[in-house]
């Protein structure tokens, strides 16, 4: 019988009702074995660094076939960096390409809020440039597709930068399968945070503020130009590149984690989850909005429904809270995306668990009120600034405090505050 989800979750269910158990795999798991992981894959990649440089570049004819092996893109990982950025900044002649912006400018962090507090950081990523390049015979590889040249360097903007491209996953491989060709003109929107992992469709909020905005330059690249998707997608999220008139046979799901394209278009990620990301909100209200199911009719007040691990202990209690104010329960996995939109951009309220449903008040009037319970073990700001990018002025929050075992419960009179605060009680 193969090893699901569903029964993942039922042996981690009950370890999680035992601090006493749950502590210990908890520091084992989140602690020591990605401390052991990244002690080892730092040693390996400077070990190829130093060998690809001293037995290929430097006496190539005196360590045949020993520095052809260290310096193939297929055997281990990339050794050098490399920033499109930069080099089209200062005109690099053999570097075509084009910067979109340089600085989206930063959030205002006020004291106390999800910015301010939060262990993302989201304020202090800019500047954070947009950009483009075009770079024949480029390799793509790991489950990020991230771009290496064929001299083994790797493309700093297309695993987000200094400060996390020693996690991406193309930073982190022994061997890579023969490379698949690609001829003609390709770009992608696979990355690190919307891989192309077997099986596995891209989280909801990385779909939007990730993936949708690379394809906001498509028009500058030839319009022959295929691309690059993650090998699985949701049914919402076909419909979404359909909504951006693109057809279905534009696009390649590629499961591989090795291709070597013709000649390759690269949009940079715009931003990521926790980046300040403005850019990306006026592209998705612009593409999207005008695009909305405007025969469906849903609910103004609505409590956002999650079916995750990460629940609210007393769920079932705040749902008939909210349902005695006559507010309705929605499961936005459950509506179309076009339905989704409709849904938040007629929303007088929301309501719900810090997750990536929120994700859809990008689509919301500035009129909206918003309000959120958030979990004191991952307190991050992500809707702070997409508050701010939208302009929303009522966006109320609270940060419960968890046990040892994630587990954390919603104090209903906090919550009657925060909706009198926000004149919704």
């Amino acid at each position: 019988m193969p090893f699901t989800p569903s029964i993942f979750a039922a042996i981690k269910k009950p370890l999680r009702s035992s601090r006493w158990i749950y502590r210990p795999w908890a520091l084992l798991r989140h602690c020591l074995v990605p401390a052991l992981k990244d002690c080892f894959w730092e040693f390996y990649r400077s070990f190829f660094k130093a060998a690809g440089s001293r037995l290929y570049y430097v006496f190539p004819e005196q360590h045949a076939p020993f520095g052809q092996f260290f310096a193939s893109v297929r055997n281990g990982p990339p050794v050098r960096l490399f920033s499109a950025y930069q080099a089209l900044r200062c005109g690099y002649p053999k570097l075509e390409g084009r910067i979109v912006l340089e600085d989206q400018g930063s959030p205002v962090v006020r004291e106390g809020s999800l910015l301010a507090a939060g262990i993302t950081e989201q304020h202090t990523t800019q500047p954070w440039p947009v950009l483009w390049s075009r770079h024949p015979g480029a390799h793509l590889v790991s489950s990020a597709l991230a771009l290496v040249t064929p001299k083994k360097e790797l493309c700093l903007e297309s695993v987000y930068g200094h400060r996390f491209y020693r996690w991406d996953p193309a930073c982190r491989y022994f061997r890579l399968p023969k490379p698949v060709s690609l001829e003609g003109n390709w770009t992608s929107i696979v990355s690190h945070w919307v891989p192309n992992g077997s099986g596995f469709i891209p989280n909801h909020s990385h779909w939007l503020l990730d993936a949708l905005p690379r394809l906001a330059v498509l028009n500058e690249f030839p319009p022959d130009t295929r691309i690059i998707v993650p090998g699985k997608l949701a049914a919402y999220q076909w419909e979404s590149l359909a909504m951006l008139g693109l057809s279905r046979d534009r696009f390649r799901p590629s499961p591989e984690t090795h291709l070597q394209v013709e000649n390759y278009y690269f949009s940079s990620p715009p931003s990521m989850v926790v980046c300040y990301n403005p850019y990306a909100v006026r592209f998705l209200r612009t593409a999207f909005l005008e695009k909305r199911d405007r025969s469906y009719s849903g609910p103004k007040r609505f409590f956002i429904r999650r079916n995750q691990l990460r629940d609210i202990g007393n769920n079932d209690e705040v749902e008939r809270f909210f349902e005695r104010l006559g507010w309705a329960i929605i499961d936005p996995s459950q509506l179309t995306f076009a339905q989704e939109i409709q849904l938040f951009y007629e929303a007088e309220a929301v309501c719900g668990l810090m997750g990536s449903a929120f994700s859809n008040t990008i689509f919301s009037r500035p009129e909206c009120a918003v309000v959120m319970m958030g979990h004191d073990y991952w307190t991050d700001g992500t809707l702070d600034w997409i508050m701010q990018a939208v302009g929303i002025k009522k966006y109320n929050w609270h940060v419960y405090p968890s046990n040892g075992c994630r587990q954390f419960e919603v104090d209903l009179g906090i919550l009657e505050q925060q909706l009198k605060s926000s004149g919704l009680f």
